[in-house]
């Protein structure tokens, strides 16, 4: 494994090289309760990944009661050109954007500019008179469309039981042919109307489905605050936690610090995958944002210190209570064995059953390139992995990170 320390806090409390400032006052691990020692088994876990052609490059990043003892670069970010992986490296994290676009709501709740109970036609009337697909054998298309039984809601949106339409349900092909009929210009007002005109999978609220539930509540985003997407998450999140690379655009100027996204060939070698568009014209609330690990660290701290960072609060403390509170269990996704969902994040039971060195209460998610964060209020824990390698899900670098963290707490 090549490994770049542009900030590597084992035994100094150093500030980051490059001028950058730390994401979060900087300590030794035994200052924080963590093993210096068993740190190390992360740079050898890094290692494994590499050498067996898992990852290109990660970075990772460790803090405990508010103060970093890991930031670190490992590997390359483009293989092709060599170029090494830096701290400030920019990834896609797709559905790591889920748990900002849920305090962008939240705020929106706190300052009673919606409900949860809310239907989503109060915003968006081209949800009204909406129809559920009932597969039935011999019908035109595969189904019948009979009525919803009730609205969609905001709550139904952020919990991911709305119903609406995705790739794998039975008006799959109804929803290609209305994407693919926008132009290729379209925003996310566009592409929000047209699935509006395709048939629900399910009624709402009667089953958890991972589908386009957190696209639709970015345009309700819009409608409210009368801003595109974009600019209400700058302006409300981005800008107060001084995340200065954060956005779904990636200006010109920072791109050659864009980290390749891989997939692995036949032959067990990486090449690179579609690459995520970093100057797109409609924005995904529920996966369009790119991110560094020093910008989300600081998103996560807020969270942890239950809405507040540098004496700055985003949230109220009973609005990150709500986030992590039970809204969905069981998760029907088996890499999420022993959560539950609350909103925008899973939240570990206090059982065993995901195999995982974990706190009843830990919380977090992952997107599709593998990255991954969790939160351990009980240890006053964040750990982040930003690697860009598909395809999602791939549990031993998720819960392989997480178990390598989680050992080294000591007291």
């Amino acid at each position: 494994m090549k490994v770049f320390p542009l900030l590597v806090l084992f035994g100094s409390a150093s500030l980051p090289a490059l001028g950058a400032p730390a994401p979060l006052p900087a300590a030794v691990p035994e200052a924080v309760g963590l093993s210096t020692e068993r740190l190390r088994r992360v740079d050898a876990f890094v290692e494994r990944l590499e050498a067996r052609g898992e990852i290109a490059g990660a970075v990772t990043a460790i803090a405990r009661h508010g103060q970093l003892v890991r930031l670190q670069a490992a590997g390359y970010g483009d293989l092709a050109a060599r170029r090494a992986m830096r701290t400030d490296d920019i990834f896609a994290i797709a559905s790591m954007t889920k748990p900002i676009a849920t305090v962008g709501v939240l705020m929106l709740l706190e300052e009673q500019r919606l409900l949860l109970s809310d239907p989503v036609e109060k915003y968006l009337p081209e949800f009204r008179d909406a129809k559920v697909a009932v597969p039935r054998s011999g019908a035109p298309g595969g189904y019948v469309l009979v009525p919803v039984e009730r609205s969609v809601t905001i709550h139904d949106l952020l919990i991911h039981r709305s119903g609406l339409a995705t790739g794998a349900g039975p008006a799959a092909a109804a929803l290609r042919a209305a994407m693919g009929a926008l132009p290729e210009n379209a925003v996310l007002a566009d592409r929000i109307r047209a699935l509006a005109g395709v048939p629900h999978n399910f009624q709402p609220g009667a089953a958890w489905e991972y589908g386009p539930s957190l696209d639709v509540m970015g345009r309700v985003i819009e409608v409210i605050t009368g801003q595109p997407l974009d600019v209400y998450l700058r302006q409300r999140i981005f800008e107060p936690l001084g995340m200065k690379d954060t956005g779904f655009t990636v200006p010109a100027e920072k791109r050659s610090r864009l980290a390749v996204i891989y997939q692995r060939r036949a032959d067990g070698s990486l090449a690179p995958a579609p690459q995520q568009d970093p100057a797109p014209r409609s924005f995904s609330a529920g996966g369009g944002l790119f991110s560094t690990a020093p910008d989300y660290l600081r998103f996560c701290q807020m969270l942890l210190n239950g809405g507040e960072l540098d004496g700055r609060r985003l949230l109220s403390r009973k609005s990150v209570e709500l986030m992590r509170a039970k809204h969905s269990d069981p998760i029907p996704l088996s890499f999420l064995r022993g959560q539950y969902f609350g909103l925008g994040v899973a939240v570990q039971k206090d059982d065993g059953d995901s195999g995982l060195l974990s706190s009843p209460g830990t919380f977090g998610w992952s997107g599709a390139y593998n990255s991954y964060f969790r939160i351990d209020p009980k240890e006053q824990l964040i750990l982040i992995l930003l690697v860009q390698r598909s395809p999602a899900n791939l549990l031993d670098l998720q819960y392989g990170y997480q178990n390598v963290v989680m050992q080294a707490i000591g007291d």
